[in-house]
């Protein structure tokens, strides 16, 4: 990281802060999801029909609650991971993995007919490019009251005052109180700790994508590595698998072929 870069990070952070303390909400409507390899179940990129601080496409990070990580590609991830089971009384991180994949699947599949995005212009710490805090509403609801009801995240982090006017201290109890009640149904996270006991309740959505670099493919019959597809091939996304790996379908010299890759290696 460049020193030059290092003190842009600094001064966009306290210009965020600084703008985000007193500041209104903004409302931008007919928003929908950009495939990004970035995207979970509370953090996505967004392109809405008007432009938000000079552009039209977005990262948000939703308020008030917390998706388990979709791959475990470093130790830090690895380390959320097992925080997350645990908050579902799981010691298998895996599970945490499935649900967050499972969580993501769902946020696809619900946003896909369009949202609107609240957005203060909070800024939510991330690395490269920057992220704003926003409340999501989606067919008259809320999407983090969606989440916790489907018992597909975590109740934490960020809180604030709603757009409409509902306060913070209330919304932390409206989402505690519908955690009881969840639990109690034992719905996805809450079903237990065993991780094979979790089967997928949502259609998964298949997409086109790129590759984002040179990529392994591995064998959909043994999981041997054999070939690699080189950076910017299209592919079409098919299936999750259990961990961090996805089923793609790709062309290489005429010949369309299946195989899984990791979910780092897709935009």
């Amino acid at each position: 990281m460049t020193l030059r870069f290092f003190i842009k990070r600094i001064l966009f952070l306290l210009w965020a802060t600084a703008t985000s303390v007193f500041a209104e909400w903004t409302v931008l409507e007919r928003c929908h999801l950009v495939e990004n390899q970035f995207n979970d179940a509370d953090s996505f990129l967004v392109e809405c029909s008007d432009a938000y601080r000079g552009e039209t496409k977005n990262r948000f990070r939703l308020y008030f609650v917390d998706a388990a990580e979709t791959d475990s590609n470093s130790d830090f991830k690895k380390e959320r991971l097992v925080k997350q089971a645990e908050y579902w009384g799981s010691d298998d991180a895996e599970f945490a993995l499935k649900m967050g994949l499972r969580a993501e699947q769902f946020v696809k599949r619900l946003l896909r007919g369009g949202f609107s995005v609240y957005t203060q212009g909070e800024y939510a710490p991330t690395m490269g490019v920057p992220r704003y805090y926003a409340m999501i509403r989606v067919k008259d609801r809320w999407l983090d009251e969606i989440l916790v009801e489907e018992g597909l995240v975590r109740i934490y982090g960020k809180g604030t005052d709603l757009p409409d006017d509902t306060a913070e201290k209330t919304h932390w109890s409206r989402l505690h109180r519908m955690e009881r009640e969840i639990k109690t149904a034992r719905r996805n996270g809450w079903q237990g700790h065993i991780s094979d006991e979790v089967e997928p309740q949502t259609e998964f959505i298949a997409y086109d994508t790129l590759t984002s670099r040179d990529a392994w493919i591995y064998s959909v019959k043994d999981g041997r590595n054999v070939t690699v597809i080189g950076t910017g091939t299209q592919v079409t996304v098919t299936a999750l698998t259990d961990g961090s790996r996805l089923r793609i379908r790709f062309k290489k010299n005429d010949t369309v072929y299946e195989g899984f890759c990791e979910k780092g290696s897709l935009k």
